[in-house]
């Protein structure tokens, strides 16, 4: 079976699920990971954290074309803001999150100001690669 087919098999909104659940685990447990020797360079984790929130904002936009998108052949602008501001939100509250629950992980403007960014570039992304994902999911010719 191609990828296609099994993306449009996935019930609606999938990706968006499954990708915010590991980000909510990767962030609000303790030790998600097991301890590696891999020295991180500076800042890496609020590399790991926009990338995090680019991927919740791109998994709405791809759930989205996915569920409505075959009539949808421009992006949906207004849409596509409500997912960036509703991943930010959803930063914010995984940083009060970490600093209310006391694991060991304390919240931190930065990694909320990381996330923003993230979501900012997944917004980007869904805006620009919208009609190349929906000629290749739905099989119309280049849209004007």
């Amino acid at each position: 079976m191609k990828t296609k087919q099994i993306i449009k098999r996935l019930p609606p909104f999938t990706l968006s699920i499954i990708v915010t659940l590991a980000v909510l685990y990767l962030t609000l447990v303790p030790k998600p990971l097991p301890d590696n020797d891999i020295e991180w360079f500076e800042g890496a984790d609020k590399v790991v954290h926009a990338i995090m929130m680019l991927g919740v904002t791109g998994c709405l936009g791809i759930d989205y074309l996915r569920r409505y998108g075959k009539r949808e052949t421009n992006a949906p602008a207004m849409l596509i803001i409500v997912f960036v501001l509703s991943t930010g939100v959803f930063g914010g509250l995984i940083e009060v999150a970490q600093g209310w629950m006391n694991l060991g992980r304390g919240e931190d403007l930065n990694d909320f100001i990381a996330d923003c960014i993230g979501a900012l570039a997944g917004g980007f992304l869904s805006l620009v690669l919208w009609q190349p994902v929906h000629r290749w999911f739905w099989g119309k010719k280049k849209l004007s």
